[in-house]
């Protein structure tokens, strides 16, 4: 997450975002998440699941996985991560990546992360 946000401040700073709040919006999005996440893993049970749906996206032509790193932040709070399921319908970026960028396909997932 952090190489994301880095590659994201220097895009900022060079200019190629095409709106400069992003980098502000994906951190609080991955703080907001980090905080549900482990509020989730504190009232889960003793073998409860948790069943999560969620995109990858991409801001100026770089790809965030976020369901990779939102099942880090599960693992760090005690939760395995039974299984990813990559859907096979897939999302496509925004129009305003398109052009510069093309249409790249992103992962559209469902997570099931379990307290074991």
């Amino acid at each position: 997450m952090q190489e994301i946000l880095s590659f994201m401040e220097g895009f900022k700073v060079n200019g190629t975002l095409n709106n400069n709040g992003v980098v502000r919006m994906i951190r609080n999005y991955f703080l907001e998440m980090c905080f549900t996440i482990y509020e989730m893993a504190r009232v889960l049970n003793q073998g409860g699941k948790i069943v999560m749906v969620n995109d990858n996206v991409q801001y100026a032509g770089e790809e965030i996985p976020v369901d990779l790193i939102l099942s880090e932040f599960a693992e760090r709070f005690g939760l395995t991560v039974s299984n990813i399921f990559v859907l096979q319908q897939q999302k496509g970026n925004s129009s305003q990546q398109m052009g510069n960028h093309g249409r790249t396909p992103m992962r559209k997932c469902v997570y099931l992360w379990e307290k074991l």
